[in-house]
């Protein structure tokens, strides 16, 4: 009697990038921000061809690092893709960033290819000589796992070093050789066990309102009555922050800021990341002038990925916050003043109302508050005073 052979499905098949952007897929990730750069155009190519990710391309590798940061803390997961060396060292600032912040982000870099190096040729954007890991060994101190990809264990590294993203809530490092990302490998076949997410900051006291010109507590008062429930407030680390941070939030409303890191200019391409990651939510940012100069060419990503968030800029002629930690009248302080302009509450409150409108259909608004360059939020006034008492 002839017996029968059970049938066995054949076992689906992708590719080293496939599998990594399977994995980040699973995990809840939608966007991925970068910049492309000949060593990762493999992994580009892999991202064009899947309908479920959206390739976010940034002005800048730190501005997609900040992206990602923000994109992380509301998503559970981000990503950024960059080019081996001046790609990803312009990157670090932010990967330091979201491990100080504990944002999962995780760092795809596409390296030289395996055939070019084994050539025994000098390659662009490296260091004199045939060493191929300065770059990684720096990446080590600001990451929790690091891995370099190869066809034999590259589904295993993936999930080991996705896993640590999720359990720790730290970012990782990914490598893969330009030769080594369209090499086919099985597609995962169990899915990947994933941690909860990172927690974000809270902060509380009302300010007071004064007439006349704007000043932080008329400011503060203003955004105040301006804030409504489910809000995202993104602050840059300054007088923004210290100010938002007195703010009574209504229900639902978040305050995300980098608090430890305050690494200024975060707050722009934060809330690019953010307004991709949690679409159906108002984001309001509010930075300084300074911090704004910092990541400016991100208003023009913003603008291309037709987003609509709010951002308040306060324009108060340079860096408030470290006139408030010493010397105010020093040159240093200044920056060069840009044309961005409300001067008084009134102004301001007008501003914020047509805010309202155009937001609700899409155009993005941007409101410069001119405040007095030593005019600070009674938050940060109490702590500078602190410390100074305790130098």
């Amino acid at each position: 009697m002839k017996t029968r052979t059970p049938f066995i499905p054949a076992p689906r098949i992708t590719t080293v990038a496939g599998y990594l952007l399977t994995r980040l897929a699973e995990a809840g990730l939608i966007s991925i921000f970068g910049v492309p750069g000949d060593y990762n155009l493999p992994i580009l190519d892999a991202i064009a061809d899947r309908p479920d990710l959206a390739w976010i391309g940034m002005a800048t590798e730190q501005g997609a690092g900040y992206a990602a940061d923000s994109y992380a803390r509301l998503r559970g997961v981000g990503a950024l893709v960059t080019t081996f060396g001046v790609g990803e060292l312009s990157a670090t600032n932010a990967i330091a960033g979201a491990y100080a912040e504990s944002a999962p982000v995780v760092h795809i870099v596409g390296t030289p290819a395996l055939a070019a190096r084994e050539a025994d040729v000098t390659l662009h954007h490296n260091l004199p000589g045939r060493d191929y890991d300065h770059f990684a060994r720096m990446a080590a101190e600001i990451t929790a796992a690091q891995a370099d990809l190869r066809p034999a264990t590259a589904p295993e590294e993936i999930d080991r070093v996705l896993s640590t993203a999720l359990r720790t809530s730290r970012p990782v490092y990914v490598t893969i050789p330009a030769d080594v990302a369209g090499i086919p490998v099985l597609a995962p076949a169990q899915p990947l066990s994933r941690a909860a997410e990172g927690n974000l900051p809270v902060a509380e006291p009302e300010p007071e309102v004064s007439g006349g010109r704007l000043t932080q507590r008329s400011l503060w008062a203003g955004m105040q009555a301006f804030l409504r429930p489910g809000d995202l407030l993104i602050a840059d680390q300054g007088t923004a922050f210290y100010g938002a941070a007195g703010l009574t939030l209504p229900d639902g409303a978040q305050l995300v800021g980098q608090t430890l890191w305050a690494s200024i200019g975060w707050t722009l391409p934060a809330a690019l990341g953010a307004s991709l990651a949690v679409p159906d939510r108002r984001v309001v940012l509010i930075a300084g002038d300074g911090a704004m100069q910092q990541t400016a060419p991100e208003l023009g990503t913003l603008l291309g990925q037709g987003l609509a968030p709010v951002i308040i800029v306060l324009s108060n002629r340079g860096y408030t916050i470290e006139r408030a930690i010493g010397c105010p009248g020093a040159g240093y302080h200044e920056i060069p003043s840009w044309d961005w302009t409300a001067s008084t509450p009134d102004e301001l409150a007008w501003a914020l109302t047509a805010a309202v409108d155009h937001a609700g259909v899409g155009r993005p608004v941007l409101i410069e508050v001119v405040l007095g360059a030593d005019d600070i939020p009674p938050l940060l006034r109490d702590l500078t005073r602190a410390l100074a008492h305790a130098g």
